[in-house]
């Protein structure tokens, strides 16, 4: 399997990054970034992209997965027109991509909560790019919807520390019904991901919360 990966500096994409690297079933790993990353692997190869245009993105071999887990905060974009541009535009640049490119599998990183009907911006923005996803024509389809993340990010994030902090006291509580709230850490969702490639299942696929833990377990 030849697989794309775009976020891969990010938290659930750099967990994703270093399973394959010791994947066997993975031929050749291909990144979409905005940069070059510190990395060298044999499978390895780096592509500098622009989101907002990705007709420059040509990779050696056909791809048969890509994984998505781009996405910022408003905080950090700057703006809501810029986290817009991130979580919407580029991911649904990069699926329009895939479709074209012949690409079998497409898995993207949404959000709890995801509602193109919500009034929480945020939600909104994740359930419009749901939707747009599901217009495409890409015969396999995942979206993932984790709670809050856990692990080790590059930037520090004062209010996911506190949201973390709380949930590692609540999550003994998350069980049955409740499992969907419990905070996910980055490994099991890139796990989950990387499960949901050597899945068969055609057409589009949610992913709650609660059922990533369960797929992480599968192989």
């Amino acid at each position: 399997m030849n697989v794309l990966i775009a976020g891969a500096s990010g938290l659930v994409g750099n967990e994703l990054l270093q399973l394959t690297l010791t994947n066997e079933a993975i031929n050749s790993i291909h990144l979409a970034n905005r940069r070059i990353l510190e990395i060298q692997h044999p499978k390895l190869e780096q592509h500098i992209v622009d989101f907002s245009d990705l007709k420059n993105l040509n990779c050696s071999v056909p791809i048969d997965t890509v994984f998505c887990s781009l996405g910022t905060t408003i905080k950090n974009a700057g703006s809501k027109e810029k986290f817009k541009a991130v979580d919407y535009e580029y991911v649904i640049n990069l699926a329009k991509w895939a479709e074209s490119n012949g690409v079998g599998k497409f898995i993207v990183v949404s959000a709890m909560g995801a509602d193109s009907r919500s009034t929480i911006f945020y939600s909104k923005i994740k359930g419009e790019m749901q939707e747009v996803l599901s217009t495409l024509h890409i015969p396999s389809i995942s979206i993932l919807q984790p709670s809050l993340l856990m692990g080790n990010r590059q930037e520090f994030r004062l209010g996911e520390q506190i949201g973390i902090s709380i949930m590692n006291i609540l999550n003994v509580l998350f069980v049955g019904p409740f499992k969907k709230y419990k905070a996910i850490h980055a490994i099991t969702v890139a796990t989950a991901m990387l499960n949901l490639s050597k899945m068969k299942a055609l057409g589009i696929t949610i992913s709650s919360n609660d059922k990533l833990f369960e797929i992480a377990k599968l192989y």
